[in-house]
């Protein structure tokens, strides 16, 4: 299946932290791309919907990741108009590498109180989870999400958990082209949970330094490989995850 074909969507990317998101985003259209842009703070969420006036294929996620969680909170309202627009919620989650996450922390009400939003709204939500997988889970099953992606997941442990969550998915980016950790967690995944993402503009000093959405294809190629499926099989498959999770 040509690229112009296969409608890959790069699920996890952060198009306002590029100096130049416009000449990014059309790249990416060029490859035969669309991308979801997510925020992690309150002053990303306007400039990140905004971006839509370009291309009406994008998608636009705010939400305010962990590492704000301590200066945000009495800022949210700002917000509400903006998340009833919006395409998605996030990138929000828990982290310990940035504070605590225990019940009670600013970190857990932070993504408590996302979480409810996108379980309220009905929109799609996108968590980092990375060191508290299992805190993460625990806030996600007692809610009832229409579908929830699980963004660089790598509780190898915690697959079957994860992939239990009625709606959810796992997304994978270009570390799986080396990481052998994420290879085994993506074979243990079934084709239909999984998504494809750059988290560009993060580079990756394995692959040269190289970032952005033009890796998402390699990515394909390799859960192609590990899933012993067709190229263009893997690609109609991820388009199809990509269409079901965005609604």
């Amino acid at each position: 299946m040509p690229m112009d074909e296969a409608h890959l969507t790069d699920a996890h990317v952060h198009l306002t932290a590029y100096p130049d998101p416009l000449s990014v985003m059309a790249s990416a259209r060029g490859r035969g791309l669309s991308l979801v842009s997510v925020g992690v703070s309150v002053a990303e969420a306007a400039p990140n919907m905004a971006l839509r006036r370009h291309d009406p294929t994008l998608r636009s996620f705010i939400g305010v990741h962990p590492s704000e969680a301590a200066s945000t909170r009495p800022g949210l309202e700002a917000l509400d108009p903006l998340w009833e627009a919006a395409d998605g919620v996030g990138e929000v989650g828990l982290d310990p590498k940035y504070s605590e996450v225990s019940a009670g922390s600013a970190q857990m009400k932070l993504f408590v109180f996302q979480v409810e939003l996108a379980e309220r709204l009905r929109k799609p939500l996108q968590v980092h989870s990375r060191g508290a997988e299992e805190a993460c889970l625990d806030v996600l099953e007692s809610r009832s999400l229409g579908s929830v992606l699980l963004h660089w997941f790598e509780g190898e442990a915690l697959v079957g958990r994860a992939l239990s969550i009625p709606h959810s998915l796992i997304s994978f980016g270009p570390a799986i082209l080396y990481s052998k950790k994420l290879s085994r967690i993506a074979s243990a995944c079934p084709p239909e949970a999984v998504l494809v993402e750059s988290d560009g503009p993060v580079g990756f000093a394995a692959l040269g330094g190289a970032d952005g959405p033009g890796l998402v294809p390699s990515v394909a190629f390799k859960l192609a490989e590990l899933w012993g499926m067709s190229l263009s099989e893997t690609l109609e498959r991820l388009s199809l995850n990509a269409s079901g999770y965005l609604g």
